[in-house]
């Protein structure tokens, strides 16, 4: 499980680095720093102030930032999206705040007058906000931290605790430290739910509500070897039924696709591959484009499903493609012999990605050719209807 999770997060990281690379810069006419003090209970009036009087340090839209490094100072009427890799938020927001990142650390006197959305690796907070949604490897929340409601933490690794929140606290970390320094201590004025790999012992001045433990799942737990070894078997297994089954289906609904399919690898797996890198920041920067667009939502949510979904199918669409094209090279001409190359090709490039350092690298390398494969054939020249409308 931990396997997975990680590579889920590597995967993301490695999209996020991508497409943070490309500076998509605002106007110069945004606004300036703001440098108030730290009065939360009073943005509502400073926000309804500044904007019946246009004072340019008001920012009356949704605002969008976009680049490495990001720094959110301003008063913000509205929503503020942000994807980087270092962000720090010293501003105020009027609204909800979104952010996909490396590292977030919120200032002191910020503020969020609905919720933080956030996934990132690491999450320093301060200031405050209604509610918080974290998902991270480290989150550290100060003394100087409040959420007015509630607060939603999932950590891989590491939540230290020492803010408060107003009523309920719900917390996943493999390590949850809850500060009971006499002198500043955490608090939660509602209930805590936690999922730890210790059960801590917190007295009703810490959380005034009621509190329910449940032990963190171990990542690493000690199996027999002969457990082990059917573990990887059934993984395989997974993978080979995977493959025959998304084969069957393209037999049947594309059967163009298979009989081309030997020619998208060999000389054109870097063109394929180019073209799957291309696709997949496309394909991400235009959902998140259109997620933020309240209209065309929808639409957003559809491609990055779309997305997804060619994604998933893109180990079995290299594995078939590869099998075809031994199966041109050598000649093959019964079924059983291109059933035994599938099943080889499938091994080879399932073992390939349980390799230690480097099998995460041919995951995404498998999966970005295969991706590349299909929009090539989708988008292929030579593509007759009846090869897409067959009944």
């Amino acid at each position: 499980m931990f396997k997975k999770k990680t590579k889920l997060f590597l995967l993301i990281t490695i999209i996020l680095l991508i497409v943070s690379t490309i500076s998509f810069a605002t106007s110069d006419n945004t606004v300036t720093p703001i440098s108030e003090t730290n009065v939360i209970n009073t943005v509502d009036n400073e926000v309804a102030t500044n904007t019946e009087n246009d004072d340019p340090e008001v920012y009356n839209d949704n605002l969008y930032l976009f680049n490495n490094t990001v720094i959110m100072d301003q008063l913000v009427d509205g929503n503020v999206y942000i994807v980087g890799q270092n962000v720090e938020i010293t501003g105020k927001v009027n609204g909800s705040l979104f952010v996909l990142a490396d590292t977030v650390t919120f200032g002191e006197n910020s503020y969020i007058m609905q919720s933080i959305y956030v996934c990132a690796n690491e999450v320093i907070l301060n200031g405050a906000a209604n509610d918080l949604y974290a998902i991270a490897n480290k989150v550290d929340m100060s003394y100087d931290s409040f959420m007015l409601r509630d607060l939603y933490v999932t950590a891989t690794d590491t939540f230290n605790f020492n803010g408060g929140a107003g009523r309920n606290a719900f917390v996943s970390a493999k390590n949850f430290n809850f500060v009971t320094d006499q002198n500043s201590p955490a608090i939660v004025y509602g209930n805590l739910t936690y999922t730890s790999s210790n059960e801590l012992a917190l007295s009703n001045e810490l959380v005034q509500g009621e509190i329910k433990y449940s032990a963190y799942a171990s990542t690493s737990p000690e199996k027999p070897v002969q457990e082990i070894i059917l573990d990887y078997v059934l993984d395989f297994c997974k993978a080979l039924l995977y493959t025959a089954v998304v084969l069957i289906f393209a037999l049947w609904l594309a059967p163009k696709f298979v009989e081309k399919s030997s020619s998208f690898v060999g000389t054109k797996s870097a063109l394929a591959l180019g073209v799957g890198i291309i696709s997949s920041v496309f394909a991400v920067i235009i959902s998140i484009c259109l997620l933020f667009s309240i209209i065309a939502m929808p639409i957003g949510i559809a491609i990055f499903a779309l997305f997804m979904l060619m994604l998933s199918l893109s180990f079995a669409i290299t594995s078939i493609c590869i099998t075809y094209k031994l199966k041109e090279k050598f000649k093959f001409t019964n079924k059983y012999s291109t059933a035994l190359t599938l099943i080889l090709v499938t091994l080879v490039l399932w073992a390939l990605q349980q390799l230690p350092y480097v099998g995460f690298v041919v995951s995404i390398l498998v999966s970005l050719v295969g991706f590349g494969i299909l929009i090539l054939y989708l988008f292929s020249k030579n593509k007759k209807v009846e090869d897409t409308v067959k009944e």
